[in-house]
């Protein structure tokens, strides 16, 4: 069963639709409307930050970048509402989530 017919399977019987996200790649997005900025004592692991975009249905997409010199040290998360560029980049990962 393909995407789109789950998706009008699950709507006719009302069952919830997990939320598809895109696969995260080095990147590093732009927004206008940030929900979450630098956040480094919350969602300091990429996990919490991907979970946190999902769980806020104004989250679009996310960028998390890992501590640069320092892996014991917590990453940086940004939720945002919008995504109007995205960068190639060797020290964040990125994604955007699918409503």
């Amino acid at each position: 069963m393909n995407r789109f017919q789950t998706l009008a399977a699950a709507c006719l019987i009302g069952l919830p639709v997990p939320l598809a996200a895109q696969e995260p790649g080095n990147c590093w997005q732009s927004a206008v409307s940030t929900i979450l900025a630098n956040d480094t004592e919350t969602h300091t692991e990429y996990a919490t930050c991907l979970a946190a975009c999902r769980a806020d249905p104004d989250c679009a997409g996310w960028t998390f970048r890992p501590h640069s010199f320092d892996a014991a040290s917590p990453g940086h998360c940004q939720l945002l509402g919008d995504i109007y560029q995205t960068e190639a980049s060797d020290r964040a990962v990125c994604g955007r989530i699918d409503r």
